[in-house]
Order: C-alpha cells, then structure tokens, then sequence
C-alpha cells in the first residue's frame, strides 16, 4: 500500500489541531485518516503527559523523552 504524503499530512495537521475528521474530495481517505488518527494519539499521549506532571510533587523530576515527533510510515 501506498500512503500519500500531502493526504496524511493534511490529516495530521487536522489532527494536532482537534479539528474534526474532514477529507476534502482532493485527498486520499486512508491516508488522511491515517494521519489524522495519529495526531490524535500523540495529542491524547501529551495531555495525559502534562495530567501527569501536574500530579507530582515539585521535587520529582519528569523523564526525559529523546527525539522528536516523526512522520515516518514504514508499510
């Protein structure tokens, strides 16, 4: 399979943003919803994330992640 680069992007961006799931006529569905689905979880990981760091006393240290956000899809 195939994924289209400027479909999945669109749909993650839509994605970040909480923008409802919108295909335009233009772009791939699967791609798009892919993309789209993706942002969701990694927005849904950061909230529990900060959840998370509001809970902690302010002695304790958060863990540090390494690296950043990536948009690699390996099929």
């Amino acid at each position: 399979m195939i994924v289209d680069l400027e479909s999945w992007e669109a749909g993650y961006d839509d994605g970040l943003l909480g923008c409802p799931s919108q295909c335009t006529p233009g772009l791939d569905r699967f791609s798009y919803s892919s993309g789209y689905f993706q942002a969701r979880a990694c927005r849904a990981g950061a909230q529990e994330d900060l959840r998370r760091r509001d809970t902690r006393s302010s002695t304790q240290r958060a863990p540090r992640r390494s690296g950043g956000s990536s948009r690699l899809i390996i099929i």
